[in-house]
Formats: structure tokens, sequence, C-alpha cells
């Protein structure tokens, strides 16, 4: 019985760095996920300026907000105790 537990060990610290080095192999050889260059990089677009708060007061944009109505009232109830 000694000497199959003594093979057994040692087939399973054999396949244990066997499969652990094939792994590491492997991985090193793998491509890199990140190839980064930076001619990828698209250029940034051209964002026309925010208006101010006064031109926002002054022009007729106001009527197109939303405004929220005050006859929805949401009751929140939880089922504990």
């Amino acid at each position: 019985m000694k000497f199959w537990k003594t093979v057994i060990r040692i087939w399973f610290t054999l396949a244990s760095l066997a499969s652990f080095l094939v792994g590491w192999v492997v991985i090193a050889h793998s491509p890199k996920p990140n190839q980064f260059k930076a001619s990828d990089i698209p250029p940034m677009p051209k964002l026309e300026p925010v208006p101010s708060l006064d031109q926002v007061v002054l022009s007729n944009q106001s009527d197109n907000f939303i405004r929220p109505s005050q006859q929805h009232t949401v009751i929140l109830r939880s089922g504990g105790s």
C-alpha cells in the first residue's frame, strides 16, 4: 500500500509540474491583447460652444423644457414588516 501511495504522489507531482510549465509556455507565447498604436486614435471632434445662461434665458428655448407635473406623487412602500 505504501508503494502505491508513493507512486500516486510522484505521478501527481509530475503531472502538476508538467501542466504548470505547459500553461506558462502557452501564455507566454500568446498574442498580447493591447497592441497600442498612437496613429490608431481618431482626432477629437469639434463641438460648438455651450450657450451661456443669459442666452438661454433671453431666447424662447425655455418653452422646450419639460416641466414636471405635481399631480403624480409616488409612494414607495416596502413589503417588509
